[in-house]
């Protein structure tokens, strides 16, 4: 009988994490699809930013052989 119990009390605690796992991801699906435009347009910065990165990596290594140059 007392097996029965923990049981039943196991199969209680899996059911009640189980529901508060999929309410959390509900919430965050639905906080992602308010914010869809907003993290579309931030992915958009990111590619922009991310050339400007390679252009002054570019100048920066340009820069760099010009001083190396220089000092010999």
């Amino acid at each position: 009988m007392l097996q029965w119990i923990l049981v039943a009390i196991l199969v209680y605690v899996v059911y009640y994490l189980i529901n508060k796992y999929e309410k959390k991801l509900n919430t965050l699906n639905e906080i992602i699809e308010i914010n869809r435009s907003e993290i579309n347009a931030n992915k958009s910065k990111l590619d922009t930013h991310h050339e400007k990165i390679q252009r002054n990596k570019q100048k920066i290594e340009l820069n760099q052989e010009i001083l190396s140059k220089l000092k010999d």
